[in-house]
């Protein structure tokens, strides 16, 4: 495969092949952002975006981890990746919207490259805590895409509105990538804003319409609040009107409540598809494209290139899924996956690596399914661990939030971070804590205390306070019997 050696000279004065050099970028969602993606991945590196959301402390730490060589930034972020630029010592490089206007200028030179070196760093929470390095190549990438576009139909004619963030799958290669690859257009909001997206869909005219839409089950959820008290009758029927001519509606990143999906359906007349995906495959179910093939609940069938079984425990309890039940039906087991659209490895982590594929080479998810009917629909149970929370579209870690609670100064004995099903949110994050003697803590205080810590989607919106946690023989916290305290709250 031959890419352009040189589009990044005239910006970062590479003259030579990367190599697979790691380039961190943060830059707004935008034309800017896909530019440097791009221009990375023709020059040899592996992009490493970082999440605009993220405080200092961790685009320090993802910086570090992922061994980056050079950080390029948009001057809104100047001053806060100056710091990291400073600590880790090495180069920073600014450059504005302006400064996009001089690709004309680049001669490109044409390069072997092949297409399963690296390509992609995203970082995601493992059940450790700690962010790991998610290494996707190019074949990865390509198979995750070109499987999405011949599954969803894209088409050159297509128009997407996107508002996900940029260092994750759903954004990176769902509502960017694929769209790209077909030839389609993309118009990226800065920010999600209700309004904003309402207003962009009602304001379509015949040959700028927006055609296809991808979110989280919260921002569905956002949408139907603003549309019910946000917009007049004269733009709800509008509204309405509008969303009936999209050819496809997404949503994933989290389970859809059923109530979201069916009141989304009265007001746009469109049936959400769902779809079942990690930072470390992409995506690997679908459902159908055909809207009366969908099924409320399920999460389809595997894509193409991609392996999906369900392994059981063959003796309860043992841990060892070691029984094949991908052909059964209402029989759950842990969802493992295997193809060319499977990632790498954890950057500089070869024991987590191993120790999340089997033997034979499967990627163990985490999570478990069960299939249904005649079709054999996959549908998700959950995680297997507890420790991990999807919040908002959000994959979090418990226990690195559990850690950030303790190390503040709050007074804070001992804690637990679970997540509590809602409608809106997924999950929402909640935190039961044992106080010092003569220490009390309240949401507000606590809140106010951890957004400067960690990213905002992280930080409890819920707060229990305990005598004593419960826990097992082992000393280990019983989370489960934790959640039933935010039920009247959730």
């Amino acid at each position: 495969m031959l890419f352009p050696k040189q589009v990044l000279k005239p910006y970062f004065q590479f003259t030579s092949d990367l190599n697979g050099e790691r380039i961190a970028f943060i830059c707004p969602s935008g034309y800017q952002y896909v530019v440097w993606q791009w221009a990375i991945w023709a020059a040899g590196g592996v992009a490493v975006p970082l999440c605009t959301a993220h405080p200092e402390h961790e685009l320090l730490y993802s910086v570090t981890d992922s061994e980056a060589s050079l950080i390029l930034a948009h001057p809104k972020y100047e001053a806060v990746m100056g710091n990291v630029a400073k600590t880790v010592k090495i180069d920073l490089q600014v450059f504005g919207d302006s400064d996009m206007d001089v690709q004309e200028k680049a001669i490109p030179e044409l390069f072997d490259m092949e297409i399963t070196r690296p390509a992609l760093i995203i970082f995601t929470s493992g059940t450790t805590g700690k962010p790991k390095g998610v290494v996707s190549s190019h074949e990865a990438i390509t198979v995750q895409t070109e499987g999405l576009v011949q599954a969803w139909r894209w088409k050159s004619s297509d128009r997407i509105l996107h508002v996900l963030p940029l260092h994750h799958v759903h954004g990176i290669i769902n509502a960017l990538q694929c769209p790209l690859f077909a030839g389609a257009t993309v118009e990226i909001l800065e920010k999600f804003d209700n309004n904003a997206v309402w207003q962009r869909w009602i304001s379509g005219q015949e040959g700028d319409s927006i055609n296809v839409f991808m979110a989280v089950p919260t921002i569905y959820s956002k949408l139907i609040k603003h549309y019910t008290t946000g917009l007049s009758e004269s733009d709800q029927v509008a509204a309405t009107a509008a969303c009936a001519k999209f050819r496809l509606m997404v949503s994933g990143s989290a389970s859809l409540p059923t109530p979201v999906r069916a009141k989304w359906e009265t007001i746009s007349h469109q049936v959400l598809l769902e779809r079942y995906g990690t930072s470390e495959f992409g995506m690997a179910l679908s459902q159908p494209y055909e809207i009366n093939e969908r099924v409320e609940g399920t999460v389809g069938l595997p894509l193409p290139k991609v392996q999906v079984r369900l392994m059981a425990e063959s003796i309860e309890g043992s841990g060892k899924f070691d029984m094949d039940v991908t052909d059964e039906r209402e029989v759950p087991g842990a969802i493992q996956v295997k193809g060319p659209n499977v990632f790498m490895g954890y950057y500089n982590r070869p024991e987590a690596t191993t120790k999340e594929f089997t033997e034979d080479g499967w990627y163990k998810s985490g999570d478990i399914g069960i299939r249904h009917g005649a079709k054999g629909y996959f549908s998700i149970m959950g995680r297997s661990s507890v420790d991990i929370i999807k919040t908002g579209g959000y994959k979090v870690s418990a226990l690195e939030i559990e850690r950030e609670m303790l190390s503040a100064d709050l007074g804070i004995q001992d804690v637990a971070v679970v997540g509590v099903e809602d409608e809106e949110w997924g999950q929402k994050v909640a935190a039961v804590v044992v106080m010092n003697t003569d220490k009390e803590l309240d949401l507000q205080t606590m809140r106010a205390t951890l957004k400067p810590k960690i990213a905002f989607y992280k930080v409890p919106t819920l707060l229990k306070t305990m005598d004593e946690l419960p826990k097992n023989a082992m000393g280990k916290v019983t989370k489960k019997a934790l959640v039933p305290l935010f039920t009247s709250q959730a």
